[in-house]
């Protein structure tokens, strides 16, 4: 019966590692995916910032434009109907530019809460994996405490 009851703690002891193990494994990986969901939040950030920095660029080049015209057509180039187009292009610029840096910012704090939810997965999967490493020694002591008694 010795070989029975060494046999039963180290199987218990390998299944029980064995889920600590996965547990921790997956809180790992549920860091690598919250750290790379960061990173790309980041990165589109990146690019709405970069195209609201074109939207400026571009308005530049077509009041420039359009101030030119005016002085080349022998108006005032700061007043009349090229100050007006100017300003509704300024007002259309503006309103697309906005809306890149919300999205900016939106792509931010969506990547910053996934990579929370992603945080508190990998805790659960590590409890998870703690409690059913618990419970196997708990059970496999349970069967311990049955060997060599009289059946129920």
């Amino acid at each position: 019966m010795g070989w029975q009851v060494a046999l039963l703690a180290v199987g218990t002891a390998f299944s029980a590692y064995q889920s600590y193990a996965q547990g921790r494994s997956q809180r790992e990986m549920y860091k690598l995916q919250a750290a790379q969901t960061v990173a790309d939040s980041e990165r589109r950030s990146l690019q709405y910032e970069e195209r609201a920095n074109e939207t400026l660029r571009n308005l530049n080049k077509t009041m420039a434009a359009n101030i030119s015209k005016g002085f080349a057509g022998g108006v005032n180039g700061f007043e009349g109907s090229t100050a007006f187009i100017n300003s509704i292009s300024g007002t259309d610029a503006g309103r697309d530019f906005m809306f890149d840096i919300k999205n900016a910012e939106n792509a931010i704090l969506g990547g910053t809460t996934q990579a929370s939810i992603y945080g508190q997965a990998g805790n659960i999967a590590y409890s998870s994996g703690l409690l059913s490493a618990g419970a196997k020694l708990t059970e496999a002591a349970y069967s311990y405490s049955k060997l060599g008694s009289a059946p129920d």
